[in-house]
């Protein structure tokens, strides 16, 4: 490329403030949403037009010596990039470059005006790269940043109080008071497929927090604002008894769709009211997942309240809670007569007719309790998974009420 004689490089210099100026005006009127900017943001941006153009006409006087293209950005804060985005940066390059274009030349002789022209575009050209790499390194910033965030959030829904989980989770962005669920995933996931599945999460519900840990990933979930709330119907998953409203069942659902996309076990924790009780939801997940070897035939991904089982071998205290609360208790509260009739058929081995001739009553009797415990509790005693879990219930009752006398 030919180089200015000394007397263009001298014109352009004594131009180059009216090219400014005429640029900012340029700007002020091409593009309304720079007139609602902050006045702090408008000089910084003043700024950097100032300095871009500056920088041209010196990289025109002294090639090999003049400072590079990201340079231009130095005079803005970090924090410009949360204001403006990089689309509107470059309509602002875009712009200038316009303004020089048309006014640089000018102010040459004739001869240099092609020279003069080829130079700006290609500096304006760098520029733009520059500004692309500007807005990279301060999204990659606010990723690991936001990452921590949500990590710290998650690790205060375990350690924590439920008021210092929901307010972690509000300064990782948490925004809705509702419905949440958590989900742990025994699966390695790399940053473009952490990305990947944040903006999905955050596609099917209305907020998430994404922690990578290891070989491990947790996800909380809660549900969308705009999600209908009442009953759902009589029977929820499986057949059972769906006490939550349709919010609840629907976060659920989307719960199990995306612990779907996961490449590994994956366990879904309950759901709960708030992101208060988040810790609930989670340390029933990660249980689930610690106590999942002990159900070789388990889906893929799993409910943590359908490992119930494993989760009380395992030593998982809250596990002891909830098969009280969820499993013994609503079966306890139908009557004697239906939790002996339940108990005695397990302790026969699912025997219809020992069952009845044990109470002394008719094997229709047994089989129309065993009907009434499946539709009130949700578990059928004649399934063998589901009656290993009303065993488990009965004698966990057993022993409590024990510890009681």
């Amino acid at each position: 490329m030919d180089e200015l004689s000394e007397a263009s490089v001298a014109a352009l210099r004594r131009a180059q403030n009216t090219i400014i100026e005429h640029s900012l005006d340029r700007i002020s009127a091409a593009h309304p949403w720079y007139r609602t900017l902050p006045e702090a943001s408008r000089k910084q941006i003043e700024k950097v037009s100032h300095l871009g153009v500056s920088m041209f006409v010196d990289s025109v006087e002294e090639p090999e010596s003049a400072a590079k293209p990201s340079q231009i950005f130095s005079v803005a804060p970090a924090t410009l990039t949360g204001t403006i985005t990089l689309g509107q940066t470059l309509d602002l390059v875009r712009t200038v470059l316009d303004v020089v274009v048309e006014e640089a030349p000018q102010a040459v002789p004739p001869e240099d005006h092609d020279t003069v022209r080829i130079l700006v575009l290609t500096f304006g050209r760098d520029v733009g790269f520059a500004a692309a790499e500007v807005y990279a390194r301060a999204a990659e910033a606010r990723g690991a940043w936001d990452a921590r965030l949500e990590s710290v959030a998650v690790d205060s829904m375990l350690h924590g109080t439920p008021a210092e989980a929901a307010t972690r989770a509000g300064s990782a962005g948490w925004t809705h008071r509702g419905p949440v669920v958590a989900i742990a995933s025994r699966t390695a996931l790399g940053a473009i497929a952490t990305s990947r599945l944040r903006d999905a999460c955050r596609a099917q519900a209305g907020d998430c927090l994404v922690s990578v840990r290891g070989d491990s990933v947790i996800i909380i979930l809660g549900a969308s604002p705009e999600a209908p709330s009442g009953p759902a119907g009589p029977h929820g998953p499986h057949g059972r008894p769906l006490r939550e409203g349709r919010a609840e069942h629907g976060l659920d659902e989307v719960a199990l769709e995306i612990a779907a996309s996961l490449d590994g076990p994956t366990v879904v924790g309950p759901v709960v009211p708030e992101v208060d009780h988040a810790g609930l939801s989670l340390r029933s997940a990660l249980a689930g997942l610690r106590a999942l070897p002990g159900w070789a035939e388990a889906p893929n991904p799993v409910r943590a309240d359908d490992l119930l089982p494993e989760r009380l071998l395992s030593g998982d205290e809250l596990a002891h809670e909830q098969i009280l609360a969820l499993v013994h208790e609503p079966l306890h509260a139908m009557g004697d007569p239906f939790e002996e009739t339940v108990a005695t058929y397990l302790a026969l081995g699912g025997s219809l007719e020992a069952t009845a001739r044990a109470l002394f009553v008719h094997a229709n009797t047994v089989r129309y309790r065993l009907g009434r415990v499946s539709e009130q509790v949700g578990w059928d005693a004649t399934n063998p998974r589901d009656g290993l879990m009303l065993h488990m219930a009965v004698l966990v009752g057993r022993l409590a009420a024990a510890s009681r006398l």
